[in-house]
């Protein structure tokens, strides 16, 4: 009886600690969720950040990108110091997964940070063909959100992130080639339209079920493109019958212009 007696204390101790560790746990389990919801809310309020500059730098962009020689300089000049701003914002994503973490902390998170990515990548392949004339490289892209001393980078780009960025970049350049057509530029838009279908033909050759979310931007990047020809197929014409009557060579221009505004779905407003 005496033994029982003892036993009894014991025992509700015993049930009292495995409550208590219990509770422990789940508290922990609790904090750490909480941990990753703030963590993930703070990266996807830098990537809306980054996609709100980015999309500011691709409308200043296209405000001078049809200037004189001068002013294009200077609008590319401003438009590196806004490139610069966007990727502060990236080295605070880096800092949020914390510095020297493995890989494996920034493919945990990537999702939240791919919408900004994409954005910011079509805005930097914009200002570089604006200021080279060709299309900017993955490697070029990923130097660019690195570490200048450590090279280390703040994010990843992967293929996938490159390759969305750049169909999204045909849409700007349609734009920026019927914007040039507007001052009496005949070049630019033969240009753009050679290189927009070579960029189609290369992501053409992408099957869907390597990147699904390419054949959607796809079919936006065949309407620009069809834009364009429809364009440069007027001003060809054009060139060949008024090639001496500038005057009448602007109208057609304008109305093959108006044409081609008339086709255009409402673009994205600027944030």
């Amino acid at each position: 009886m005496a033994d029982v007696m003892m036993a009894e204390p014991s025992s509700s101790t015993s049930a009292l600690t495995r409550r208590e560790h219990l509770a422990k746990t789940f508290e922990a389990y609790r904090a750490e969720l909480d941990a990753n919801t703030e963590t993930r809310e703070r990266l996807i309020i830098l990537s809306r950040s980054i996609t709100q500059m980015s999309k500011k730098l691709i409308f200043h962009l296209h405000r001078g990108a049809t200037s004189g020689l001068v002013a294009r300089a200077k609008n590319i000049r401003d438009g590196k110091g806004k490139e610069k701003e966007i990727i502060a914002n990236f080295e605070k994503i880096r800092a949020e997964l914390g510095s020297g973490e493995s890989a494996e902390s920034f493919w945990r998170w990537a999702r939240p940070v791919s919408p900004g990515l994409e954005e910011y990548i079509e805005a930097v392949s914009f200002l570089f063909y604006l200021e080279t004339g060709r299309l900017i490289s993955l490697a070029e892209v990923q130097k660019g959100l690195s570490n200048p001393q450590t090279e280390e980078p703040y994010v990843v780009v992967t293929p996938e992130d490159y390759i969305l960025g750049m169909s999204d970049l045909t849409g700007e350049l349609m734009r920026y080639a019927t914007n040039a057509l507007s001052t009496g530029d005949h070049e630019t838009p033969l240009a753009v339209c050679e290189f927009v279908r070579t960029v189609k033909v290369y992501f053409d050759g992408i099957p869907p079920y390597q990147l699904h979310k390419l054949s959607k931007k796809q079919d936006e990047t065949t309407r620009s493109l069809v834009k364009i020809e429809k364009v440069c197929y007027s001003l060809r014409l054009r060139l060949i019958e008024f090639a001496d009557r500038p005057d009448i060579l602007r109208q057609m221009a304008s109305r093959a212009l108006d044409d081609a505004r008339g086709d255009e779905p409402a673009g994205k407003d600027e944030e």
